[in-house]
C-alpha cells in the first residue's frame, strides 16, 4: 500500500500491521488446525475485540469504510495459511504484512514524486513496498521452512525462492497502484500467493 496516512496515525497502525507479520514464524511449529485456530483469532480480534476496545476508531483512516483494512488483513491472512503450505503462507503473508507497512511510512516521510494515474502512491513507496516485501517474504519463508524442518512437528512445504518471492512481491505492488482495489488486503494477498503456488518448483 503505497499511500499516505493521517499524521497521527503515521506508525501505530503500520507497527500492528507488521507487528501481527511476525507471527508467520509460529507456522514453523504450528500443526495446521491449530494456525488455523490461531488465523481465525485474528478475525475474532479485528472483526470484535478492536470494535468493542474502540481501537479502531483510533486505528482507522479518514473515510475508511465498514469492510476496511482492519478486518480484511486477518481474513488474508487466514486464507493464506488455509490455502499454502507453511513457508508459501509465510511468505505471502510477510508481503502483506512489511511490503504494505513499509510502503505507508515511507511514502508518508520520504518525498518523491507520485505514480501517474495515482491520487496516493508515490514512487518511494511503492518501491519500499516491493524492496522490504520481497526481502520479508523470502527470510520469512526460509525461516519458517528451517524452523519447521528443525521442530519436526510440521512439514513446512516448498521454500520460496529469491526469485518466486521477488515475483510475489511484484504481483501485490501491481495490484496495489495499478489494478487499485477499494481495498488491497485481500486481492494482494491473492496475487502474493497464487503467484508463489504457480511457480512452486519452478525457479532457482
Amino acid at each position: 500500500m503505497a499511500k499516505s496516512v493521517s499524521p497521527g496515525r503515521t506508525w501505530h497502525r503500520p507497527a500492528i500491521h507488521a507487528g501481527t507479520g511476525l507471527g508467520a514464524l509460529l507456522l514453523g511449529v504450528l500443526p495446521h488446525p491449530w494456525a488455523l485456530v490461531c488465523g481465525g483469532l485474528g478475525i475474532l480480534a479485528g472483526w470484535v475485540v478492536l470494535p468493542v476496545s474502540g481501537l479502531d476508531r483510533r486505528l482507522r483512516r479518514p473515510g475508511e469504510p465498514f469492510l476496511g483494512g482492519l478486518r480484511t488483513y486477518p481474513v488474508a491472512v487466514f486464507g493464506l495459511i488455509l490455502l499454502l503450505p507453511p513457508a508459501e503462507a509465510a511468505a505471502a503473508w510477510a508481503v502483506l504484512a512489511f511490503g504494505d507497512a513499509a510502503a505507508a511510512i515511507v511514502g508518508t516521510h520520504v518525498p518523491g514524486p507520485r505514480l501517474p494515474g495515482h491520487p496516493k502512491a508515490t514512487l518511494p513507496g511503492t518501491l519500499a513496498h516491493l524492496l522490504v516485501g520481497w526481502g520479508a517474504a523470502f527470510v520469512l519463508g526460509v525461516a519458517v521452512g528451517s524452523i519447521g524442518r528443525s521442530a519436526g512437528v510440521v512439514d513446512p512445504g516448498p521454500v520460496p525462492t529469491l526469485a518466486a518471492t521477488g515475483l510475489a512481491a511484484a504481483a501485490a505492488v501491481f495490484v496495489d497502484v495499478v489494478l487499485r482495489p477499494p481495498d488491497d488486503n485481500l486481492p494482494c494477498a491473492a496475487a502474493a500467493g497464487g503467484v508463489l503456488a504457480a511457480v512452486r518448483g519452478l525457479l532457482p
